[in-house]
């Protein structure tokens, strides 16, 4: 998936520190490295920054209608996202993650895909 402005990256290509297993892929165990694929920059994500962000997005209105047409559709119970511009290159980016409640009190959550616009700054 491509547009001009935003590029789609595979879970793998862009994050370090996901868990396979045989129910799952991509899973966040604890904490994740995220590396900005326009400018390298590394920013680690915890656990609960997946489940605090889910469904809440600090992009303005036009910009979060562009990345909700390119946000691909999960088939699994729940899906969310997580929305921030980079703070070295300032290029808004979407990672795209689901979220499975396996407790009432806990959440199991799997990055599919992240969504990145084009850099603001030069590094």
């Amino acid at each position: 998936m491509r547009s001009a402005a935003i590029d789609h990256f595979d879970a793998r290509a862009v994050f370090r520190g996901l868990l396979d297993g045989a129910d799952y892929r991509n899973r966040v165990a604890g904490t994740c490295i995220y590396r900005c694929p326009r400018c390298d920059h590394r920013i680690r994500f915890r656990w609960r920054s997946f489940y605090q962000a889910n469904g809440r997005s600090i992009f303005q209105r036009q910009l979060q209608r562009v990345f909700d047409d390119l946000t691909p559709g999960l088939p699994a119970d729940e899906q969310g996202f997580l929305d921030f511009y980079c703070p070295t290159c300032a290029a808004p980016t979407r990672i795209v993650f689901s979220a499975q409640d396996y407790t009432k009190i806990a959440y199991h959550f799997d990055i599919y895909a992240a969504l990145v616009g084009e850099a603001k700054r030069v590094k």
